[in-house]
């Protein structure tokens, strides 16, 4: 491991006063994330987007005016940095050869995107502190989010669907996201708990709450992963006894209140009428409550650092019970539920899909990801250097899945970036995943004192996202990408020497100008689409309006089908059937790897009066033998009776 590097004299740290303004910045970035990522779309892209690549842009301008001193990165910390660019830029190059050029747009833009949280990491880990800082705000956000998720149950109106679905996952839009957070909650709070006299206490409440959430939302690659990141934090922890049994008293009540809602359907299960959900709503809010004062006296009453040093053997002893207890209650539960568990867990090794209720903590299906692992393995056989473009995934896949499932990632990131980017791809993602682990090993090297607790729980941090994101589709997810890149570039820079940069005006205006770039990139496709659907809006009402729409929408979107088709319609309703079906075709052979295209083609062939049922056989045929599996090819329907025409000759 390294040691720790000096700082040189001619970088000084920067003010207090620009400190706390950095480390404010970051926190709303942060906190914009989390709660307004917008699930796995893009639909926020546009605003939080913006907010990272103005603070990216604004650090990097004061580091070139001389106000922000910046480190000297090692080698690694290089390559990651590079790393994550040349992703980005691959993303962008694949549009040359993408399936589906807007999707590859939209992957360019999330990765400038991503490479301005990694800046603004690299800010914010460059700091005195900084590492201690950015810990400080990862906690906070996070709790913060995680309350707000638990409020979600107790009063379920607070969220759009909170009467229906169950399992938790607001704000960040999905429960296995939501989950990564609460593990990343639950080791912040065991740095937390080695802080002071009354930070132990936040942290025993983070943890509660952490465990709380994490069980709510029935997800099981989350439960995994916040085991294996707390055993590697107990194992990089010194005190590492006083911190597990902080961790057991705030966690044992948070089980218990966990446990407790899995016995209320209306807590756990979808479907449940409002009512029901509404009273037990108001049930889980006394638990919750009950079980953080429960919590507070634990943490308040138990004097763990006496009973860690003065009953050093007998704590051990109860910390061992407890863990066989918990697996011989574990597996006796299970044997009483399904017999003779080899046989049970051989019959649920399986490729189906697991049921979306409590009852999937128990099985070991793979809930689908095997055959989509597959498909992604296929596709990158068949375009083993390049990809199919990337974001392309959802459509390459239709021509080799085996059923009619719907699903845009094949939940690996590394296999999503294999299919889509090819080897190359593949080779860059690589690069980034061992400098990370390599910055990660000697950041925690470099630090000393206080500083060492905070690297050590960034790095297990950025763990965590790492094993979640080898079963899930993370990365389409800002809510905790963003975080975790901001994580790896505060890794990257800490304890690494300051120095300041030289650039003048001419580098700062590039740079201004290069961020004005990126968004304007993020703010085209949005605009897009509300012209697109301010098109279809003005179609009954108003055909000169609707079709200038479509014009603006094809002029921001040069790459997308929907601006070509919404054109298309509006020369339809025209009564320009010529000047639609050229549009339509035009639309079909833009992406002709795609069926929705074809599909598009093919509906307005078959429905024209007179139809052409020769021109739409062929364009249905198209989409077929791009979609097979599709749950649109029914027995009678459009195609058959195209192809019934042909067959009597349509095409003659």
């Amino acid at each position: 491991m390294e040691n720790a590097a000096p700082r040189p004299e001619s970088a000084p740290e920067p003010s207090r006063v620009l400190t706390f303004a950095l480390g404010g910045i970051v926190a709303v970035l942060l906190a914009l994330a989390v709660f307004h990522g917008g699930g796995s779309g893009d639909s926020t892209m546009p605003v939080t987007g913006t907010a990272a690549i103005v603070a990216a842009v604004f650090f990097v301008v004061l580091a070139l005016r001389g106000a922000l001193p910046m480190p000297q990165l090692d080698r690694f910390g290089v390559a990651c940095v590079v790393g994550i660019g040349l992703l980005a830029v691959w993303a962008g190059v694949s549009i040359g050869w993408s399936i589906a050029g807007d999707a590859s747009w939209s992957w360019l833009n999330r990765g400038l995107v991503y490479l301005a949280f990694v800046v603004v990491g690299v800010a914010i880990g460059a700091l005195k502190g900084g590492s201690r800082c950015l810990a400080g705000i990862l906690a906070v956000v996070i709790g913060a989010a995680l309350v707000w998720a638990l409020l979600g149950v107790a009063i379920p109106s607070l969220f759009a669907d909170g009467d229906r679905a169950a399992r938790l996952r607001e704000p960040v839009g999905h429960w296995t996201a939501l989950s990564l957070l609460a593990d990343a909650g639950i080791v912040l709070a065991l740095w937390l708990m080695g802080i002071g006299k009354r930070l132990p206490v936040l942290g025993a409440l983070l943890a509660y709450v952490s465990v709380v959430a994490l069980l709510l939302t029935q997800s099981r690659a989350g439960l995994l992963a916040g085991i294996a990141m707390v055993a590697v934090a107990l194992y990089l922890e010194r005190d590492r006894l006083d911190r597990a049994v902080r961790l057991l008293l705030a966690a044992l009540p948070g089980v218990v209140v966990g446990v407790w809602a899995f016995t209320r359907d209306a807590l756990v299960d979808d479907g449940v009428g409002r009512e029901v959900r509404v009273d037990d709503g108001r049930l889980f809010a006394v638990a919750v409550i009950l079980g953080a004062l429960v919590t507070l006296a634990l943490s308040q009453l138990i004097s763990v650092e006496k009973l860690v040093t003065h009953r050093r053997s007998e704590v051990i002893r109860t910390l061992r019970v407890v863990v066989i207890a918990v697996a011989l209650v574990g597996l006796g539960g299970l044997i009483v539920e399904v017999g003779n568990p080899v046989t049970w867990a051989t019959n649920q090794v399986n490729g189906g899909e697991c049921s979306n209720d409590p009852g999937r903590l128990a099985e070991l299906c793979d809930n689908n990801r095997l055959a989509w692992w597959g498909e992604a393995i296929e596709i990158a056989r068949a375009h083993p250097v390049a990809g199919t473009g990337a974001g392309t995934f959802g459509i390459a896949r239709l021509r080799v899945r085996d059923d009619s499932t719907q699903v845009t990632e094949p939940h690996s990131v590394p296999l999503q970036v294999l299919a889509d980017l090819g080897l190359v791809g593949f080779a860059l993602l690589g690069l980034v995943v061992v400098s990370v682990v390599v910055s990660a090993r000697r950041a925690i090297g470099r630090s000393r004192g206080d500083d060492r607790g905070a690297v050590v729980v960034l790095a297990i941090v950025a763990l965590g996202y790492g094993l979640h994101a080898l079963v899930d589709y993370d990365a389409d997810f800002l809510a905790v990408t963003g975080p975790a890149l901001v994580v790896v570039g505060a890794l990257i820079a800490t304890g690494r020497p300051l120095r300041r940069l030289s650039g003048g005006g001419t580098a700062t205006l590039l740079t201004a100008a290069a961020g004005v770039a990126v968004v304007m990139s993020l703010l085209l496709p949005p605009l897009a689409s509300r012209a697109v659907d301010e098109t279809y809006r003005m179609l009954g009402s108003d055909l000169q309006a609707a079709a200038s729409s479509a014009r603006s929408a094809r002029q921001l979107n040069p790459l997308g089908l929907e601006p070509v088709i919404a054109q298309a319609s509006v020369a339809d309703i025209a009564g320009d059937t010529s000047r639609a079906r050229e549009l339509y075709e035009e639309a079909a052979a833009k992406q002709p790897e795609n069926p929705a295209g074809w599909l598009e083609l093919a509906l307005f062939l078959y429905i024209s009066e007179p139809a052409d049922l020769c021109g739409a056989y062929h364009a249905y045929n198209e989409a077929y033998t791009l979609d097979p599996k599709s749950s649109r090819w029914q027995k009678g329907g459009s195609l058959d009776v195209a192809r019934a025409a042909v067959n009597d000759g349509a095409c003659e």
